[in-house]
């Protein structure tokens, strides 16, 4: 939907959220309903340029893949507004000199999974909801069950790609989780792209680079970590910009590790992702909830797995520091749905 630059007034713009090479992000409240939101604008360093035609467009085919999708893309904030293009100088208190688009949306509920690499070079548990909702939910949630958090990311991109999109650069830190509902939010759903055939000087891109990038964010190749400041912790896995080379790279995780059931079937699946056998996300899907549940087995009737739990429920306890206040997460009715695991 278009507004105009008076009907932004409904919307109280605060303090920045963060920013990156595309966009800036704000939180701000609906005046009527205080309801929180966000507003989303090219970044204005591009903008004062003149050199944000780029983000203008993708804007504006992610309104368009929207509307192809019924109005709903699964797992990501309601859109509220999409202002056409204006000069927002008022609003925010600055003067570009350029026309651009500003988008507000709901805000999304609960915490990142991993939080920014400043935060973590301040010692805060960035890596806390990754290990305990994502990569080893070791207690079931009290309404959903088993984490579904993967398996909901990978809607997200089957929705893309059933319109004929890749959806790259679903990182952890653009997913949000609210451990209430063990629902997944992902912020950030502007890099897409059509694939495209190999050339004389390009590789193909394909289906199979995206679930490269899902994998090695998402299938752990480790046991759950042995001490509560590697629970809090995060480290990005390795990404060679070569295809092949960074399937071997993530292949090795897995082989240097006690040849499992789960990650041999893991390593199977990269030697597919390597040949780009995989033509849809069902299949991918299938393979993935097998590694999850052999996993899932084999780490249960580990000698290590009380001492796992333990840790586990201590890192549900750290989730109650002050770190997470600055996101729309209250700890005591937002882990009711791990009570008594702590």
């Amino acid at each position: 939907m278009h507004i105009s630059g008076s009907e932004l007034a409904q919307f109280e713009l605060r303090e920045v959220l963060g920013e990156g090479a595309d966009f800036q992000v704000f939180a701000g409240r609906h005046l009527d309903t205080g309801a929180d939101v966000v507003f989303k604008r090219p970044h204005p360093t591009l903008v004062s340029r003149n050199q944000h035609q780029e983000v203008e467009a993708a804007i504006h085919d992610l309104a368009r893949i929207r509307s192809e999708l019924n109005g709903e893309i699964p797992h990501t904030p309601a859109p509220l507004s999409l202002s056409g293009p204006a000069i927002h100088d008022s609003l925010f208190g600055d003067s570009l000199g350029h026309e651009y688009t500003v988008i507000v949306e709901s805000r999304a509920r609960g915490v990142p999974l991993v939080g920014s690499v400043v935060d973590g070079v301040r010692k805060h548990p960035i890596g806390l909801p990754m290990n305990l909702f994502c990569l080893n939910p070791l207690h079931p949630h009290t309404s959903r069950g088993e984490s579904q958090v993967f398996l909901d990311i990978l809607e997200t991109v089957e929705a893309f790609f059933q319109i004929g999109y890749l959806l790259m650069d679903v990182r952890p830190q653009n997913v949000f989780i609210s451990p209430k509902t063990d629902e997944v939010s992902i912020i950030d759903v502007s890099d897409f792209r059509q694939p495209r055939e190999a050339t004389r000087r390009h590789p193909p891109v394909d289906i199979n680079d995206m679930l490269l990038d899902l994998f090695r964010w998402y299938v752990p190749a480790n046991d759950p970590p042995p001490d509560l400041d590697s629970w809090a912790q995060y480290t990005e896995p390795l990404r060679s910009p070569h295809f092949e080379r960074g399937v071997d790279d993530t292949r090795s995780l897995f082989s240097i590790e006690e040849l499992t059931d789960d990650r041999e079937l893991a390593m199977s699946v990269l030697d597919r992702i390597k040949a780009r056998d995989f033509s849809g996300v069902s299949d991918f899907r299938a393979c993935v909830e097998g590694i999850i549940e052999l996993r899932k087995q084999r780490i249960v009737s580990s000698p290590a797995h009380l001492e796992q739990m333990e840790l586990w429920r201590q890192g549900i306890a750290m989730m109650r520091c002050d770190y997470w206040g600055k996101f729309l997460f209250s700890s005591e009715p937002d882990l009711l749905a791990y009570a008594g695991t702590d």
